[in-house]
């Protein structure tokens, strides 16, 4: 054993992340977090490096700089740093890699990525990826094993084609294909999108899953929400409002539905706020929060009577797999939905809406026969979606390309 308290029989995983540690530490949460913090738990697991979304412009660089190089670190312990990149112990188990070098070489990020790897003497290593636009590493890492996990296409995403090209990134993708060890899924339809790429063999669908206590602590549920004296039904929704999320939808819902306060949470893009302003802030029965923290919103779904996913149908969108989905039944709550990926796996009803007539009836029906049966039905049926069964799910199918046992 060294001093960073290697065993032979352990792994060290280094992560590219689709988000950074600050935007975890500041209440954004995804997969890429909960299977992190799951991993953590893992006593085959030494050390993990958790690599920071790179910047792949100016501007996120310099926001990137500031938030993540220059104030997030001032704590922590640094194994490695300068001028454009740090690395630095989270705890225990995580050391955090973060730099801007992105956008000037790979070469550069990948010499630094060795000399942390040197330093903290990584063994046995598990290169373990979110992300589909960096792909110059594989094999550049000492790798014993490389996984890619697939959390929606982004080759089909409205932003991300536009930074990198929807050309490179389904070349990206055609690479992940070609030389991953294993490839996870958050969707069925992404798992058809490898399987078309030609890669059949060791790609498997984990679809996503839910922090159950998180929704369910009484100390979570007790915060105090911006629609506490609110004496309305609320029909709600929880998440950012972009391109997929159907505006139009819920001007209709308010005005169908005026006798209700209808809620989003969620930040807004820019590429929507115009709209929004046009179609949304004059409606008074709609109240915009903004971005919720993770930790509040248990307590925003708790004063929910229904919950909605207005999401566009689009390629993208049947690429997913919502988190929301399993939060929302954790939480108890009837669910309306447009018609998304994912729906199929719960075995309680959820009122699928196929226009906007429908969603509106749909909502009337999700409130009239909801029971406090049906939402103990829902929070039990969600227990079973625990990320820590997603993670054992993942740990079996590694376990079939190294020596780790399965659970």
């Amino acid at each position: 054993m060294d001093i960073y308290g290697f065993e032979n029989n352990k792994y060290d995983v280094v992560m590219f992340n689709m988000s950074t540690m600050y935007d975890w530490d500041h209440g954004i949460v995804n997969r890429n977090f909960n299977i992190l913090q799951q991993l953590q738990k893992e006593n085959k697991i030494n050390r993990i490096i958790s690599v920071d979304f790179f910047p792949v412009t100016f501007a996120k660089a310099v926001k990137h700089y500031f938030q993540n190089i220059l104030f997030e670190i001032k704590n922590a312990d640094m194994v490695y740093g300068d001028l454009t990149s740090a690395c630095y112990q989270k705890n225990e188990k995580v050391f955090v890699y973060t730099s801007i070098d992105s956008i000037f070489s790979w070469k550069t990020v990948a010499r630094e990525l060795r000399r942390i790897e040197k330093a903290l003497n990584l063994r046995n290593i598990i290169f373990w990826s979110f992300n589909p636009m960096f792909v110059e590493f594989i094999g550049k890492l000492n790798e014993k094993l490389f996984i890619f996990d697939a959390v929606d296409n982004w080759a089909e995403h409205p932003v991300y084609p536009k930074i990198f090209s929807k050309k490179r990134l389904l070349n990206n993708y055609k690479t992940i294909a070609d030389k991953a060890d294993l490839i996870f899924t958050v969707s069925k339809n992404m798992q058809d999108f490898f399987v078309n790429q030609g890669r059949a063999q060791d790609t498997y669908w984990v679809p996503n899953g839910v922090d159950w206590d998180h929704f369910n602590s009484p100390q979570n549920i007790a915060i105090k929400t911006a629609i506490d004296d609110c004496p309305q039904k609320v029909i709600g929704y929880v998440g950012v409002i972009e391109n997929r999320f159907d505006i139009d939808l819920i001007a209709a819902v308010a005005d169908y539905h005026q006798d209700k306060i209808i809620v989003l949470c969620g930040p807004i893009w820019k590429e929507v706020e115009a709209e929004i302003h046009q179609k949304l802030r004059s409606r008074r029965n709609i109240i915009l929060t903004g971005r919720v923290n993770y930790e509040s919103v248990p307590a925003y779904m708790n004063r929910f009577n229904v919950a909605i996913i207005p999401h566009r149908s689009s390629e993208f969108v049947e690429s997913m797999n919502p988190m929301k989905l399993y939060e929302y039944f954790a939480a108890g709550k009837p669910i309306v939905s447009t018609p998304v990926a994912g729906l199929e796996i719960f075995e309680s009803p959820i009122y699928i809406a196929r226009d906007t007539q429908e969603f509106c009836s749909q909502i009337t029906n999700a409130l009239n026969e909801d029971s406090e049966l049906k939402k103990d039905q829902r929070r039990q049926e969600a227990r079973r979606y625990s990320w820590r069964s997603r993670v054992d799910d993942m740990i079996d199918y590694i376990s079939l390309k190294i020596d780790w046992p399965k659970h």
